[in-house]
């Protein structure tokens, strides 16, 4: 253990190595350029393939610092450009265009072995007084959320600033992320609104994970970026919500489709479940949203098999021996409990087959269980249940 009467040494003598300079490169870092580090990263990178599932490329946490890196440069460079004293007379929207191609450019120039696709590329939705920045780079995106915050207190020099970012990409640890972005209803206060959705693919899989993040910018009072809206899910790759009904061909099929224009919108998706029969999603909704107002509202969720929503819900909480819940899916007391009581901690069905017993009535059997669901004023219910 280090005496106590040696740190004053110690301090003096750091003191003086970062006054004579000595020491810089362990105790000072050196402020960089944003534009030359954009390109060094660039180079940096350059060498790797562009698809992390290639076999070739670099599994460690090099790339995804790199990455980031060339994210975060952009947004530096393109706050700098727009803050630009004194300002140029072009829109803020065509001076902001103008700098992303220049970074486009010096992409397409390192990175030449790579396809366009992978290169570095931006769309930037205008949802003034707010710019949503979306960055691509490789197999990822990002967006970012630039505009001037309000108030003496908050921004006395009226500086256009990052006001906010997406955390779904940062908490994926998916292969490949893409966005799409999409303008929506304003309510009365006149907030900016947009919807970012995230498609999430791994290396393997028939599925991929997607997420729809609603955000609403206020630039009063600080001029944080809100969430209001969170939905997360799953998609088969080849089964997109396209309004498809489910069909004896088609039984799982998604319901619903995207809708972002207008007051009402309509986020559709699929979750993984306990009826699932392989690497697919069989349970899927579709949830409206009432954007009128300045305070949004949830107005319905529909699903594509109602008559088996009870049995996946009531077996994800019989796995966590959660009787309250699993007796809201439930017709009595009896079949709750037994439910609790038989199902183990994992339930796959892998082959599943329902059998229409009368008007609201089917018979449903599972990897060793049976169901009976009926439909009771308005909802399906699990009426009975037994396991070999």
């Amino acid at each position: 253990m280090m005496p106590f009467r040696s740190i004053p040494t110690l301090v003096i003598v750091s003191v003086l190595l970062a006054l004579s300079g000595a020491g810089q490169g362990h105790c000072s870092p050196v402020p960089t350029d944003p534009a030359q580090d954009f390109t060094q990263q660039l180079l940096k990178i350059a060498a790797e393939p562009p698809d992390r599932c290639d076999p070739q490329s670099n599994k460690d946490e090099d790339d995804a610092k790199t990455e980031s890196s060339v994210f975060g440069d952009a947004v530096e460079i393109i706050v700098a450009e727009l803050n630009t004293t004194p300002a140029s007379p072009e829109p803020v929207l065509d001076r902001a265009i103008e700098a992303l191609k220049k970074l486009e450019q010096t992409s397409a120039e390192i990175n030449v072995a790579w396809p366009d696709v992978d290169r570095f590329h931006f769309q930037i939705l205008d949802v003034s007084p707010a710019l949503v920045l979306k960055v691509t780079f490789r197999t990822r995106a990002r967006f970012f959320v630039l505009g001037v915050p309000e108030g003496r207190q908050w921004n006395p020099n009226r500086l256009w600033r990052q006001v906010g970012y997406d955390e779904e990409s940062i908490e994926h640890e998916a292969v490949a992320v893409s966005i799409v972005l999409y303008p929506l209803h304003r309510g009365p206060s006149g907030n900016a609104r947009f919807l970012a959705g995230f498609d999430y693919v791994g290396c393997a899989g028939n599925s991929m994970g997607v997420a729809y993040d609603v955000r609403e910018w206020n630039p009063k009072s600080g001029g944080n970026l809100e969430q209001i809206i969170k939905q997360e899910g799953a998609f088969g790759i080849d089964e997109p919500a396209d309004g498809r009904k489910p069909t004896p061909k088609d039984p799982f099929a998604p319901i619903g489709v995207l809708q972002t224009q207008g007051s009402p919108i309509s986020l559709p998706y699929c979750w993984f479940s306990a009826i699932d029969t392989w690497d697919n999603p069989s349970m899927c909704a579709v949830d409206s949203y009432d954007l009128s107002k300045d305070d949004i509202k949830f107005r319905s969720r529909s699903y594509n098999r109602p008559d088996l929503l009870p049995i996946a819900k009531a077996i994800e909480y019989a796995e966590k021996r959660d009787y309250p819940a699993v007796l809201g899916y439930c017709a009595s007391d009896e079949v709750a409990q037994g439910l609790v009581r038989d199902v183990p901690l994992f339930v796959f069905a892998g082959d599943l087959q329902v059998t229409r017993k009368g008007d609201g009535k089917e018979h449903v059997e599972m990897d060793g269980y049976r169901f009976d669901v009926e439909k009771r004023a308005g909802r399906w219910l699990v009426a009975a249940f037994s396991s070999q």
